[in-house]
């Protein structure tokens, strides 16, 4: 059985407690020695790391010496007939992927056979283009990046390494964007190929236990999502539908089992979408402005995307969960401890339904002034439940990053409503008790947080 990973502080406040403990007489020494036989020693513990930063730094010469191979190529490349400008591209794709067969297979040097399958990703991608170059190739564009993509997703997915999704994530990136400048004659191009990828991608990093791979697939497919009302024409107002996006994702984050380390990218990019969409909403003026506007053409279909994606995203999370060990519960009894246990993902996102109704019925060139404080005053209470929520999941979890998240949106939104209510008013006489309140607030937190760790690990 492989030895749990562990890190250095982990490891020495591990060996003090199991001190502690002898002392006390709870565990015998031979219990000590077995709790910790369970974990790598600092041996391993620092050859892992070495490792990681060794891996790193040749995955850095890979890509500038795969550079520097399409450089000199480059240099000489007019100058080259078309017959042996094939053999240069298909030679080294396949001269590249061979050496990296040769090392992982043969000399049994993983590593080593990683880059080189790195740098032949990087050769393979040049060499769509080059092949293009030499028979005048015109085609859509975006095409090529997919079929880049495409040729390293069999390797990402086989190797045992993030760098490859690294490179995989990056070309699918591109290629999206470029991509939803296109039209197909019957529907949009939506690069609806994308999600079949980076359902792939995310499967081997659920089995993989590899969570910084889904910190990469997560906002590739928040960017992906994001970028389906332009390609649909229905951009005019997309603000509630990334709203929407973020509320989903901080409820896929909060599905996960207590303390996961897979629901910290979901929760990262769910709190900037949200956070940053509530800003925006908590402005008078700006709400003024959308109901001004009317109804937008596009707004209702805009929102009933949003609701079928909002229950899509509730089922599958359903569906999933109910695939855990336990005993069988019906659907509806799961949905309904779903709603009431993430209640503030369901809340945003019942708000980014219920604002473009608004907006709808009382949106207008002659709208009032007063209908503008509906969106507002929501808007205003839910970033502060949403800084309330941050600092409740910090202390649930131990987490200091969430925790000081929620206490420094909720500084930012006292800041913003000093900013925008009595900003004339007070002047720097204002701006200044202003700032000396947070820090002091941001003081007494520390001071806080402070004490509890030194409480939780008495």
């Amino acid at each position: 059985m492989p030895r749990r990973l562990i890190s250095a502080l982990q490891r020495e406040w591990l060996d003090d407690e199991l001190l502690a403990w002898r002392a006390e007489a709870i565990l015998s020494e031979e219990q000590g020695h077995r709790i910790r036989e369970l974990y790598e020693t600092a041996g391993e513990s620092a050859g892992r790391q070495q490792s990681r930063a060794v891996f790193t730094l040749m995955g850095l010469a890979g890509l500038l010496v795969g550079l520097g191979v399409l450089l000199l190529i480059g240099y000489n490349w007019e100058s080259m007939p078309a017959g042996l400008k094939l053999v240069v591209i298909f030679g080294t794709v396949l001269g590249t992927y061979a050496t990296g067969f040769y090392l992982r297979y043969t000399r049994e040097a993983p590593v080593a056979s990683e880059v080189v399958f790195f740098m032949g990703c990087l050769f393979y991608g040049a060499g769509i283009w080059l092949v293009a170059q030499i028979f005048h190739v015109n085609a859509n564009y975006p095409d090529g990046m997919w079929w880049w993509a495409l040729g390293v997703l069999p390797f990402a997915l086989c190797l045992n390494t993030v760098l490859l999704h690294t490179l995989l994530v990056a070309v699918l990136g591109i290629w999206a964007g470029m991509e939803f400048f296109g039209r197909w004659s019957v529907v949009p191009n939506g690069a609806y190929s994308l999600f079949v990828m980076v359902s792939l991608g995310l499967t081997w990093a659920y089995r993989k236990n590899s969570p910084a791979a889904v910190g990469l697939y997560a906002p590739l497919l928040a960017w992906w999502v994001i970028l389906q009302p332009f390609a649909w024409r229905l951009e005019t107002n997309p603000i509630y539908f990334i709203g929407a996006v973020g509320g989903l994702f901080l409820l896929v984050g909060e599905s996960h089992r207590p303390g996961s380390r897979f629901a910290i990218p979901y929760r990262l990019w769910g709190t900037l979408l949200t956070g940053g969409v509530l800003i925006t909403l908590s402005f008078y003026e700006f709400n003024k402005d959308l109901l001004r506007r009317g109804t937008e053409p596009g707004g209702l279909v805009l929102t009933l995307a949003t609701v079928a994606l909002a229950l899509a995203t509730v089922a599958a999370t359903v569906l999933v969960g109910g695939r855990l060990p336990g005993a069988p519960v019906p659907f509806w009894v799961r949905v309904a401890d779903l709603i009431r246990r993430q209640w503030l993902p369901f809340v945003f996102v019942l708000l980014m339904v219920l604002l473009p109704l608004w907006q709808t019925a009382a949106g207008s060139p002659d709208a009032p002034d007063l209908a503008a404080f509906v969106p507002t005053i929501l808007a205003n209470v839910v970033m502060i439940a949403c800084s309330i929520w941050l600092i409740a999941v910090g202390l649930r979890e131990d987490r200091g990053r969430s925790f000081a998240a929620g206490v420094l949106y909720f500084l930012l939104w006292t800041v913003l409503r000093y900013v925008d209510l009595f900003g004339g008013f007070g002047g720097m006489l204002g701006a200044a008790f202003m700032f000396f309140l947070c820090g002091a607030t941001l003081f007494s937190v520390g001071i806080y947080w402070h004490q509890r760790k030194k409480v939780n690990h008495a």
